[in-house]
């Protein structure tokens, strides 16, 4: 899968929409499912304060772009179920006090007690709006431009049926619920994860599947894996879930030279059940999250990321834990953090796990920190949020950017063929000596044996079995001299032709 922004490269007055379809045609079939990230009218946060479902911003392109790259691919598109923008018709009609705003957004008392609300910001909860009849504290989980809905109100969800409804007509088939870990809210809970939100998505699934079979639901919860799971256990919700864990986890062993974090998470996590599956990432259009290596991290093991981020000229972001802020997320291009090198070996990894694999695309071109347009924004994640032109893009894809650029689709396209990387292909763990990272996908004959050095210095392991290595064509057997950041895939057989 592949991560973009409606609007990532443009070229004059071109729709931006169809210049993102001639990019997917010069990619050819290396990414099957294509996430276009919002696409509707917003106000802020990058599309996720969202105007109106139903209409595709004319700066993009229009329906007629999306239905045409749904021709070709599989497409993702958001719904963003918990808020919508300030500038959204039901605030207006909030503050006039008519239908349907009056009923469909969130509201509190300042005497409510909210101590307990689980929240990924700092702002405030509870905003103020004046209304024709009096002031009124909307809900605000993400902040002042994101009024949160309230789901007790049939309107709420008559209004995003009729949006899946759009999305389907246009060949969307894979949906992607954001952060509905936080929907339906009850006041003195933690707000987060109730079981009218499990509910919600059961329901969701059951139309969806009612109104097209092959569709696909997908929930994004910025959490640790264990609530993550939440929404695949059962087999009647999610088809699939986004594996925050992996991406701060990933991070951590690459920037620090070991693997035994990484390892022994991989290792011991629970795994999905049968008939779904993981959205594995390390970059994307948000920060690197903190809170989903919560328990596997220490704080010193989190520092440590911080503290790279902030040496590589990126930052980071709060959340609000009682009186204390935490840190949530580290704000910084993958390239900057890492290099392209070792960010080459990080995709490379990712591509090898069970689930799907997942790439942000100014992580595939290897895009340096946006600095100069998250200093003019004040945004901590416009740093990872930047927009190109195609001549801006081509200037920039030279030297070692575009060698690390073209292997990656290389090792994308060699992946295509080898059954043993299928999403639900079996995986196991070698027990190998930190910094090397073993992975064993699929079984017997055609098992692929994945060997990454994940450190600073070259290290050596014996192959016992004569074996191909998939991605160089080599032969290998014996002794095995492995260079800082690079990964085998070694099989007993080669790969289809």
């Amino acid at each position: 899968m592949l991560i973009c922004y409606p609007d990532q490269i443009a070229d004059g007055d071109r729709a931006p929409l169809a210049v993102l379809e001639n990019i997917l045609q010069e990619m050819g079939q290396v990414f099957s499912t294509i996430h276009i990230l919002p696409f509707y009218p917003s106000s802020s946060d990058r599309g996720f304060a969202v105007i109106d479902h139903r209409v595709v911003d004319d700066r993009f392109g229009s329906w007629a772009n999306i239905s045409s790259i749904s021709s070709t691919h599989q497409v993702m598109a958001d719904l963003v179920l918990n808020h919508v923008s300030s500038s959204h018709r039901w605030v207006e009609e909030f503050r006039a006090d008519i239908e349907s705003g009056r009923s469909c957004l969130k509201t509190a008392s300042l005497d409510d007690d909210v101590s307990a609300v689980v929240r990924p910001r700092t702002s405030d909860l509870l905003v103020p709006c004046e209304t024709t009849t009096g002031i009124k504290y909307l809900w605000c989980t993400f902040g002042p431009d994101q009024v949160d809905l309230d789901w007790e109100e049939p309107e709420v969800l008559l209004e995003m049926l009729r949006v899946i409804d759009a999305l389907l007509r246009a060949g969307i088939r894979w949906f992607r619920l954001d952060a509905v870990a936080y929907v339906q809210k009850h006041v003195g809970t933690s707000c987060v994860h109730l079981e009218e939100t499990h509910e919600l998505v059961r329901l969701l699934r059951d139309l969806l599947t009612w109104r097209n079979p092959n569709a696909v639901l997908i929930t994004e919860t910025n959490v640790p894996h264990d609530e993550n799971l939440s929404y695949l256990r059962d087999g009647q919700q999610a088809h699939v879930a986004y594996n925050f864990t992996l991406a701060p986890l990933l991070t951590h062993a690459l920037t620090v030279g070991s693997s035994t974090r990484l390892a022994d998470w991989l290792r011991e996590a629970e795994q999905p059940p049968e008939r779904t599956t993981l959205l594995n990432f390390l970059s994307s259009h948000d920060g690197i999250g903190l809170r989903p290596a919560e328990g596997i991290l220490n704080e010193d093991e989190i520092q440590i990321l911080v503290d790279a981020s902030l040496q590589a000229e990126g930052t980071w972001s709060g959340r609000s834990h009682g009186d204390d802020i935490l840190p949530y997320e580290v704000n910084v291009s993958a390239a900057s953090l890492l290099g392209v090198d070792r960010l080459l070996t990080a995709h490379t990894v990712l591509a090898s796990l069970r689930g799907i694999p997942t790439f942000y695309l100014p992580a595939v071109d290897g895009e340096p920190n946006n600095t100069k347009a998250a200093e003019n924004q004040g945004d901590n994640r416009t740093l990872n949020r930047p927009k190109q032109t195609v001549t801006s893009r081509k200037a920039g894809l030279v030297g070692e950017r575009k060698t690390a650029r073209d292997e990656l689709l290389r090792r994308l396209s060699v992946r295509r063929e080898i059954p043993a990387f299928h999403p639900e292909a079996t995986q196991q763990i070698l027990n190998l000596e930190s910094p090397l990272l073993g992975i064993v996908r699929g079984e017997e004959a055609s098992s692929v044996r994945v060997i990454a050095n994940m450190g600073f210095v070259d290290v050596t392991m014996n192959v016992n079995d004569p074996s191909i290595d998939l991605l160089s064509g080599e032969e290998i057997y014996g002794e095995l001299l492995i260079a800082p950041g690079e990964v085998f895939w070694l099989s007993t057989i080669p790969a289809r032709s």
